[in-house]
């Protein structure tokens, strides 16, 4: 009997060592198939220009878009918002058959200049007065469709 007992018990820890094994290896597979953005400002040290059809601003932020996980992110779409309010902030350095982007490969950095179209956001001086924004992410990867909400704040530079 005690051998009987013994060999289920092995039996037992022979099936959960296996189950553990392929979970693992599930997740593995899972996790080489997706993709991680995010989106953070960079600071340029000189200004760059954007031309407006009413004006011309200079802008020193870039947002970048970066892919940090092991596979390729596609269909990329990007959304910026204006967080006390949700509305949505054009970019005016944005054409508008730039989005969705086709494909950010597995550590790879997509910047846009960072120019709100709207007025509000500049002071008589074309300084930045708005620093909070919500940059919403949706791509596709190996897992399908995904959703990533970065919040960003613009940090105060010497001019």
């Amino acid at each position: 009997m005690s051998n009987w007992v013994s060999a289920v018990i092995a039996g037992l820890a022979l099936a959960v060592a296996t189950a553990t094994f392929v979970a693992a290896r599930l997740e593995k597979r899972q996790e080489s198939r997706t993709a991680r953005l995010t989106a953070y400002f960079h600071w340029n040290r000189e200004k760059s220009r954007v031309d407006l059809p009413d004006r011309k601003i200079h802008v020193g932020y870039n947002l970048v878009i970066w892919n940090q996980g092991p596979a390729m992110a596609r269909d990329i779409r990007l959304e910026v918002r204006r967080p006390r309010d949700s509305k949505i902030i054009n970019l005016a350095s944005v054409d508008e058959d730039e989005f969705p982007l086709s494909i950010i490969d597995r550590d790879g950095r997509y910047p846009v200049q960072f120019a709100p179209e709207l007025e509000e956001f500049f002071n008589s001086n074309e300084h930045p007065i708005v620093r909070r924004f919500e940059v919403t992410l949706r791509w596709t990867d190996g897992r399908g469709e995904q959703e990533r909400i970065v919040p960003l704040r613009r940090g105060q530079v010497r001019q």
